[in-house]
């Protein structure tokens, strides 16, 4: 086989080997991390086993004696990112295989270059405090590649051409190390990506959380009551609205102090989240004032609902940090997109917030709906 050709085909081999950890990437829809559930990593693993066997399959055949290809680099991937567990699982899984697809003297090289590889990346982990695969790939890579290429060389003298081989070797080092090189510039960029994309949605989040209760503060309201018109008014399903306010809640922080009134915040955010359903979105809109909107709830199912709520507060007293407990009550507005007179999210507001007026005006702990005078 001509030189040009060797050439052609180990740029071939590293293409499939690119190729294949792209297409792992994508099936996993989370790339290669650190960071995975320890079953993702082992799916992983088997994955990059599954890769090594194929290029080695399409391996770049010399002679008898002299197999150029790729696949001890996933060997390297599955260590650097996934530890002992994932050298143990992509260099088994491989070995096993080899067998069935090699012959004897082909299959002992392969070997020797797997076995290699794996002891160099186990090795490299535990000289290392810390291992940064995306940058470590590059460098362990380019060690393997020379020892298998050291290997490779007490060979020379047995081929007949053997500065053909000489510079086949060279080639695969050579493309080998750019593999490897391009691997650590793909993957240091992708984890580049996924920290802004991390950092981005935790600040995101962080903006529509409260910080004391993780409930959503007042702007991720203000989102979703945006979303209740653009899909609640011009769609067939209806929403309702409670607005909920401590009672007496000042003469709590009066008496038992700030602390105790952030308990009590804390402790209702938890009450409300864990009568909520799913759909439903529980919200501290500020001071000692939450919001619940309840999906797919008309005006009367969302009274059943506000009376739970009730009932569940009242009966169950808190527990303040200096051990005491304290009976807290609150008072509900209710508004509901099921009502005639309500045709945008500024009046459901509207009028939740008159009905919690109602119920604070009738006698607190009570139900309160814009359109009556006294609250149930």
């Amino acid at each position: 086989m001509l030189l040009t050709n060797l050439i052609n085909n180990l740029i071939a081999n590293a293409s499939l080997l690119l190729v294949g950890l792209y297409i792992i990437s994508r099936l996993t829809k989370l790339g290669v991390t650190t960071k995975l559930p320890l079953r993702r990593q082992v799916t992983i693993s088997f994955l990059l086993a599954g890769l090594s066997i194929v290029i080695t399959l399409h391996g770049v055949l010399w002679n008898a004696q002299a197999d150029f290809q790729y696949g001890f680099v996933p060997i390297i991937m599955s260590a650097l990112y996934f530890g002992l567990t994932g050298v143990r699982i992509t260099y088994v899984a491989s070995i096993l295989v080899l067998p069935f697809i090699l012959t004897e003297t082909l299959l002992l090289i392969a070997f020797l270059d797997y076995t290699l590889a794996a002891s160099v990346a186990v090795a490299f982990m535990w000289f290392r405090e810390r291992i940064k695969p995306a940058r470590d790939i590059r460098i362990v890579n380019a060690i393997s590649l020379g020892f298998i290429s050291l290997f490779s060389l007490l060979n020379v003298s047995n081929y007949n051409q053997a500065e053909t081989y000489v510079m086949t070797l060279f080639a695969f080092i050579t493309i080998g190390y750019s593999a490897g090189f391009l691997l650590h510039i793909v993957y240091g960029g992708i984890h580049k990506i996924q920290r802004s994309e991390r950092l981005i949605s935790k600040y995101k989040e962080a903006a529509f959380t409260d910080a004391l209760t993780g409930l959503g503060n007042r702007r991720r309201f203000e989102e979703e009551m945006k979303r209740v018109d653009e899909e609640v008014f011009n769609g067939t399903q209806d929403v309702a609205l409670l607005f909920l306010d401590i009672d007496h809640f000042k003469s709590i922080n009066d008496t038992y102090g700030h602390d105790a009134g952030d308990v009590i915040l804390v402790e209702l955010g938890n009450r409300l989240t864990q009568t909520a359903r799913t759909d439903d979105m529980v919200c501290r809109n500020g001071g000692e004032e939450f919001s619940v909107l309840l999906a797919d709830c008309t005006l009367s199912q969302g009274f059943v609902i506000g009376k739970r709520y009730l009932r569940q507060i009242a009966e169950a007293p808190f527990l303040l940090p200096d051990g005491s407990l304290i009976d807290v009550t609150v008072s509900i507005g209710i508004a509901s997109t099921s009502e005639s007179k309500i045709a945008t999210s500024s009046q459901l507001i509207k009028k939740a917030d008159v009905g919690l007026y109602v119920a604070k005006r009738s006698g607190r702990n009570r139900l309160g709906k814009w359109n009556e005078k006294k609250a149930n």
